[in-house]
């Protein structure tokens, strides 16, 4: 929730390549914390491979907490693999898994340091095909101040009953997800 110290000061609505262009260029600030929330993850446009690369070149930046909030690994081929939940992990990368309800959520949320942040809330999943081939909309949301208006839904999908850690999922035997239901 947001706080009276915080506030929007500007937000648009993006297609699929305006959304890139916006997102890479919010990349060039020095970013203190970042949470990733997606279903689906795979091959990134140029110059990162994979959220692995992504969340390695933010740590190079000097990123203090990165988080990633996404349904089970390995529930399908498009879900993350269970290997890369383990390499994220293995590089502190805070992994949240939400098994019930399906996650379909899709919001990347940077808080900068010099006192700003700025969300991006759509269609776009953390894909080649939500960065460049797919048709998406996505609204970018910039503010000031200690919390921006997606910190409610983060800490939502954070909280007990909504995603668990990733060493927690590990720990019950990596329990399946709900299948999205047509």
């Amino acid at each position: 929730m947001t706080d009276k110290k915080s506030r929007v000061t500007f937000q648009e609505v993006y297609y699929t390549r305006e959304f890139k262009k916006r997102f890479f260029s919010s990349l060039s600030d020095e970013i203190k914390h970042a949470v990733i929330c997606s279903p689906y993850f795979d091959k990134l446009p140029k110059p990162f491979e994979d959220i692995l690369g992504f969340c390695l070149f933010l740590k190079k930046r000097g990123t203090e907490t990165i988080h990633v909030i996404t349904r089970p690994p390995g529930d399908d081929k498009q879900a993350m693999t269970v290997d890369m939940a383990h390499r994220l992990a293995a590089e502190e990368i805070e992994i949240f898994i939400r098994t019930t309800p399906y996650l379909h959520a899709k919001m990347y949320h940077f808080e900068y340091v010099r006192g700003n942040f700025r969300s991006f809330v759509g269609s776009a999943n953390f894909t080649m095909g939500g960065f460049e081939r797919n048709h998406e909309l996505v609204t970018e949301i910039e503010g000031v101040g200690q919390t921006s208006p997606c910190h409610r839904e983060i800490e939502r999908m954070q909280a007990i009953g909504g995603a668990m850690p990733f060493a927690a999922w590990v720990a019950r035997g990596q329990p399946a997800g709900e299948k999205e239901r047509p």
